[in-house]
């Protein structure tokens, strides 16, 4: 069997459950696909598994319970994340019970379609709480029965009862109703809530009993660990004869599981065994064939009659209902298969190592076919081709005939790729070679080489003839019409057809000749030459017998039967009617076990069977009997959706219930990613072509990507819908519906309160009409007083200015006043000067007068003369004056003599005067004829004055006295 790197297998293919074919176990070796334990957290034992409907399985293992969806595993641990020993789906209560050590409970989908564990054995008493191993959970009648070592607790509306069993349970199962337990001490039934020993197996009881399983026609079937296995009538036990017992003696069988007339054995030494009891065949399969453990834990069969395996490390699933089955797997592997004949009960296997034989039909010795290399045949052969009688092996080395088990080297051509018959010349072959076509004869039983056709120079990997002078050779994917000589030794002309010539692409053109006309296998349908115009064009007959206008990489006629093959499928047709239907089969090819190698071949051994070269090998095609399709309906499924703004989210994941939420998703993460894929067992190859949709819009273009992502939804309800597409073109379609909620703007809370504000605005705008008027009386009133108050303002503001005025005319009048005494003061001090002036005049006029008296009576004249001098000398220092003017002075400048005489009343009276003339501004020759002295007297008494007051040198005698006194 092939064996892969697991992560390729995460999903598988539809095709593979199509059709039950014939004999149960017909064909080679099953595919075994490997699931490695990192894919689910490294947990190593598997100890029980539990198909759900076609989609999902859930599996006991030691990190916890397992969900296989077909694309991704999931483990969800115990509350005591302990190992979980067994597993049930129960399709009653639509749960998935787990039962671990001392713990038990199931699991259910939440809202968002995650699995939430709810621990039952949580209420139990503490008493019977200690169950030790939960090996098995069954249920009945609305019962559940929880199965421990040493007990079994039945749980019946919310309550629960512990049955004890004096001995060690090792396996329990419920059939027909009934709960069969096998122990230390025999077989035993539980009736009501006592246990008792199963009538007349009184024998077992010193027999390991490992599983006990329903007989299809009645009874039960008790699997022993070493001594085969026994079938119960209800009154008696027999053994059950398979064959198998020394197999089962040697290696030790500890698991069961059946289905129909099918029951699978797993063994701790040697891998699995399976049983069909309708014709007792058994089937072998370990690590010598494709599985990864040869320790076998558990083993269940699906819906499909698949079978899955858990090993002590790993998860095995076995396709037993594929029409697909294999040769050798790694390691036991011959290399990539090329070719393959059958001839005189030898199938010729032709790989990449050399050339290789077996017995056919192919017989499994142990699981390993008995594989013989052909001597001398090391190196790569590329094909297997029979002419006439004689079979021939295209080698790298050249073209050999077989003979049995041995080959022999005929002429010494090298490179050979494929041979060919001259048309009516059964004497003469075309043989292609890496670098032209060579034409070689038989004479005497013997081929030996005529000539290389001269002028043909190319690669010939394929070619067919529509002559014997015309063939249309394939080289590298490129089409060649090459037409030869009468004598065909020589190139008469060559053309290459490509798209100009009408092929819809270049290259990856395959030729094949069917029913005597060369057709072009294209990977847009069949296309056919037109020789009135030199051109190709599609052959809608071709493309109607098969799959439309699919992708064709070669074409084959045997017997009636069309068949053509891509790398994702096999077509076979009825060549006796050019309508698809009731005729035709499609079959795809598992893309993940069987990778095709660029030779695309195939090889029909039978009506029934053919060989399939692959990279691993050679696969044995069985063709259906019967047709018959799976339901794909519901293959296809939306595995997650995602909120990827502002962050990744999930918020739906697919479930076993299908249940689908409400969705709803607030405004601000209105971008939304959908991963779908399909779903379990279904295909896996390239060939699936998704579609999808929102809204029942347009539906986009095909893609085979599993993720569709949306961005800035707005509000509203969406439904997305994806659709599978299937090569034979069957669909499958799925649907998620999800709302995005308005903004919060937009809300309902919103609206409400926009109407909530709307009342509070018409009711703001009444009360605001109202403070309206009442502020506009208001302000009437506030603008009277205000008016009242401006016009008072006015009042004080008038009455000020009148006051001012007032207090100006008075200012002017004193003002007026000030200068009339300033100026009568100045008047007074003119007067007095000038009466001064004028007495000093006179006095002087006297002393000239006296000077000019002479004789007797001058003397008289000269004492009256002296005697008016004296009155006038009087009259200039008189104090009345004196004191009129300093009175006068005091009133016009605030008091000036009497504060002077205060600060200084050491002062005589010129000094005096000297500071009132000195506050007048007057100059020294102004000052000296008032005070009747020199100039220089004035200085004098000015220097006087200084002194008297203390100024120093700098100081000012004007300005003391006018700011400082």
């Amino acid at each position: 069997m092939i064996r892969k790197q697991p992560y390729t297998f995460y999903v598988f293919f539809v095709f593979l459950f199509l059709i039950p074919f014939g004999k149960a176990f017909a064909g080679w070796n099953n595919f075994i696909v490997n699931f490695d334990k990192s894919l689910y957290g490294k947990g190593p034992q598997t100890w029980q598994i539990a198909p759900y409907d076609d989609h999902w399985v859930y599996f006991a293992n030691k990190n916890g319970m397992v969900q296989f969806d077909g694309n991704v595993w999931k483990v969800f641990p115990l509350n005591n994340f302990s190992d979980v020993r067994s597993v049930l789906a129960s399709t009653i209560q639509k749960r998935i019970y787990a039962g671990g050590i001392n713990e038990f409970g199931y699991y259910e989908p939440a809202e968002d379609g995650e699995l939430i564990y709810h621990c039952m054995s949580d209420t139990l008493d503490n008493s019977v709480r200690m169950l030790g191993n939960v090996w098995g959970i069954h249920e009945a009648d609305n019962i559940l029965y929880i199965q421990g070592d040493d007990r079994v607790v039945k749980y019946l509306n919310g309550k629960y009862t512990a049955i004890e069993m004096n001995a060690k349970i090792d396996c329990s199962n419920m059939v027909n109703g009934i709960l069969y337990i096998g122990t230390d001490r025999g077989v035993w039934v539980l009736v009501g809530n006592t246990f008792f020993p199963l009538q007349g197996a009184d024998s077992l009881a010193s027999n390991r009993i490992r599983g006990i399983i329903p007989h299809k026609g009645g009874g039960i079937i008790i699997v022993t660990a070493y001594d085969g296995l026994f079938y119960y009538n209800g009154r008696t036990i027999a053994p059950f004869i398979t064959g198998a017992e020394d197999f089962m003696r040697e290696n030790e069988v500890f698991c069961v599981a059946a289905q129909d007339d099918k029951i699978a054995l797993g063994t701790i030494h040697k891998g699995l065994l399976l049983i069909d009891c309708a014709t007792m065949d058994v089937k072998y399969f370990n690590e010598n064939n494709g599985l990864r453990n040869n320790t076998v834990l558990s083993v269940a069969f699906d819906g499909q009659g698949n079978l899955w395996a858990g090993l002590d490390s790993g998860i095995d699933h076995v396709c037993l209902s594929s029409p697909f089955t294999n040769l050798y797997s790694y390691p036991y592997s011959y290399g990539t298969g090329y070719a393959a004949a059958v001839e005189n009960g030898y199938l010729y296997l032709g790989t990449n190592r050399g050339l290789y034989y077996t017995s056919y039909p192919v017989k499994l010795n142990g699981s390993l076919p008995d594989i013989h290399p052909v001597p001398q045949s090391s190196g790569q052969v590329w094909n297997l081709c029979k002419i006439g009688d004689d079979l021939f092996c295209l080698h790298d080395r050249g073209i050999f005939q077989i003979k049995g088990t041995s080959i022999h080297r005929i002429t010494d051509i090298t490179g050979a790729w494929c041979c060919q018959e001259v048309m009516g010349r059964p004497d003469r072959m075309f043989v292609g070679v890496y670098n032209g076509i060579y034409l070689l004869e038989k004479k005497a039983g013997e081929w030996h080489m005529l000539c290389k056709i001269e002028g043909f120079v190319d690669s010939s990997r394929l070619f067919e003839q529509e002559s014997a002078r015309i063939l249309w050779v394939h080289n590298s994917g490129i089409i060649t019409r090459v037409e030869l000589s009468e004598d065909l030794t020589r190139q008469i002309s060559v053309k290459s057809y490509g798209v100009a010539e009408g092929f819809p692409v270049e290259r990856d053109i395959y030729v094949a000749k069917i029913e005597g006309r060369v057709y072009f296998a294209t990977s847009h349908g069949i296309y056919k030459y037109n020789i009135h115009k030199d051109m190709m064009e599609p052959c809608n007959d071709m493309n109607n017998l098969l799959n439309g206008t699919a992708p064709y990489t070669r074409l084959l006629e045997y017997h009636d039967w069309l068949i053509s093959l891509s790398p994702y499928e096999i077509c076979i047709a009825n060549l006796g009617t050019y309508k698809r239907g009731a005729n035709t089969s499609i079959n795809s090819i598992p893309q993940s076990l069987l990778e095709l190698v660029p030779t695309y071949a195939i090889v029909p051994l039978s009506d029934s069977l053919m060989v399939i070269p692959n990279e691993e090998g050679f696969a044995l095609f069985t063709i259906p009997a019967v047709k018959h399709r799976q339901d794909l309906a519901h293959s296809v499924y939306i595995r997650n959706m995602y909120i990827t703004y502002p962050k990744d989210s999930l918020i739906y994941t697919a479930n076993f219930l299908g249940k689908k939420p409400s969705l709803a998703i607030n405004y601000t993460s209105n971008s939304v990613r959908f991963d779908y894929s399909l779903s379990f067992l279904a295909f896996g190859g390239d060939d699936i072509r998704f579609q999808y949709r929102l809204n029942e819009g347009a539906w986009s273009d095909y893609t085979t990507v599993h993720t569709k992502e949306y961005s800035n939804l707005s509000e509203g309800d969406y439904t997305f819908e994806v659709k599978a597409i299937y090569p034979d073109g069957t669909t499958s379609l799925d649907e998620l519906s999800f709302r995005i909620l308005p903004p919060w703007y937009r809300s309902v809370p919103a609206y409400v309160f926009y109407f909530v504000l709307m009342l509070l605005g018409v009711w703001y705008i009444y009360r605001w009409d109202d403070v309206r008027v009442k502020r506009k009386k208001q302000q009437a009133v506030v603008e009277k007083d205000k008016e009242l108050h401006e016009m008072e303002k006015e009042f004080e503001a008038e009455k000020s200015r009148r006051e001012k005025q007032i207090m100006q005319l008075e200012k002017e009048k004193l003002e007026y006043d000030l200068q009339h005494k300033s100026q009568e003061m100045a008047n007074l001090m003119i007067n007095f000067v000038r009466k001064n002036e004028m007495l000093t005049e006179i006095k002087s006029e006297i002393f000239k007068v006296a000077s000019s008296l002479k004789g007797e009576g001058a003397r008289e004249g000269k004492q009256l003369l002296l005697i008016i001098n004296g009155k006038i000398d009087s009259n200039i220092q008189s104090d009345e004056v004196l004191k009129r003017i300093e009175d006068q002075f005091d009133l016009i400048h605030n008091n000036f003599m009497k504060r002077l005489h205060a600060r200084h009343p050491d002062l005589s009276d010129n000094e005096r005067m000297m500071c009132a003339y000195l506050k007048m501004n007057l100059s020294t020759k102004e000052i000296a004829p008032l005070l009747n002295i020199s100039v220089r007297g004035v200085e004098t008494i000015r220097y006087r004055l200084r002194k008297k007051f203390g100024l120093e040198r700098e100081d000012s005698l004007t300005d003391y006295l006018s700011n400082k006194l």
